[in-house]
């Protein structure tokens, strides 16, 4: 829970980056035992991005930070604490937040990695606004979300190769007036579903064996029905509780950013909150599921689109594996 002294802290630049390589349905078609027709019509999703093998997770989240920090007119040397959310880091130890700090240049202050999957950047997000008066008393917090999702995919299984993308997006955070900024953040998790959403070896619970190797268990998997569950029952409780933490109520909210997992899955939650579809902002046909870079990369298109204004209040939603929850409400600056 974010604290009630913690300071008017707000998103003052913004950046996103997705590689260029375009695969769509009828690529995945080809190598998954599936269609392109299936595939847009249960989740919505007609291409997505993939990096090149040379490309790891540090890559795109720098290259996302820069973006932000050029917005937000700030050097490296501004920068107080950086927090990356990734579940794709670019290895187990160190933290990969530290790999995107040297590629920036930037000064030697707190980094480190939140692991949620794709609720990584909100749970990010809140624990810069927590920590921003200990680290920025006169600087900024930098927030990325980013993944490879395509590094992890099993493409002899349909059930989730079909939906992930890669990209990052990334925030700088630093004051703002009273009534603007981060008003509230709500953070969740169900630990005993935390079998649902895996990649079931490569860590110290199952390290690599040949064992491993020929069973395939060093891939993403994923129970869709049990995640379905989840999210529809979670997000309608989720949204409430953050609006009531900000003192506000569904209809103040001008935009909504859920997390892009699944065009039909967001609107059925959206339909559940009473929500006009109009008021929530989609990238997921383009870029499908980015996990942690979702969130940020699709505020910046939302922006991008002239569809967010000084004084427009947001509210960001997200579901990830563990299983976690999180949602901010925010009044941009």
């Amino acid at each position: 829970m974010i604290p009630d002294e913690a300071p008017n802290v707000g998103i003052l630049g913004i950046g996103s980056y997705l590689p260029p390589r375009r695969i769509t349905n009828e690529d995945i078609e080809r190598c998954v035992n599936t269609t392109a027709q299936w595939i847009v019509s249960r989740t919505g999703i007609k291409e997505r991005r993939y990096v090149s093998p040379d490309t790891c997770t540090s890559d795109l989240a720098a290259w996302a930070a820069a973006d932000a920090i050029d917005d937000a007119k700030l050097g490296p040397s501004d920068i107080g604490l950086t927090v990356l959310g990734t579940s794709t880091p670019d290895w187990i130890l160190p933290a990969t937040s530290c790999h995107v700090q040297t590629k920036l240049g930037l000064p030697a202050a707190p980094a480190f990695d939140v692991s949620a999957v794709c609720s990584g950047f909100v749970y990010s997000l809140a624990v810069a606004h927590s920590m921003f008066d200990l680290c920025c008393p006169n600087s900024h917090a930098l927030v990325i979300g980013a993944d490879t999702f395509s590094k992890l995919l099993d493409f002899e299984d349909r059930t989730s190769s079909v939906f992930f993308g890669d990209g990052a997006g990334a925030v700088v955070l630093g004051k703002v007036p009273a009534g603007y900024g981060i008003l509230a953040s709500e953070l969740m998790a169900s630990g005993a579903l935390h079998d649902i959403i895996k990649v079931p070896a490569g860590g110290l619970h199952l390290p690599a064996s040949t064992d491993t190797l020929s069973g395939r268990q060093h891939y993403f998997r994923m129970d869709g029905k049990a995640v379905w569950k989840y999210v529809t029952t979670t997000v309608p409780k989720l949204v409430p509780a953050v609006l009531a933490k900000a003192k506000l109520e569904a209809a103040d909210i001008d935009l909504f950013i859920f997390h892009q997992a699944n065009r039909v899955m967001v609107d059925y939650c959206a339909t559940q909150l009473g929500i006009d579809t109009a008021r929530l902002h989609y990238t997921v046909e383009k870029y499908g599921n980015t996990a942690a870079a979702s969130i940020p990369v699709t505020l910046h298109d939302a922006i991008q689109q002239g569809r967010v204004q000084r004084g427009s209040h947001l509210v960001l939603v997200t579901v990830g594996g563990g299983m976690t929850a999180a949602a901010t409400v925010m009044r941009w600056y």
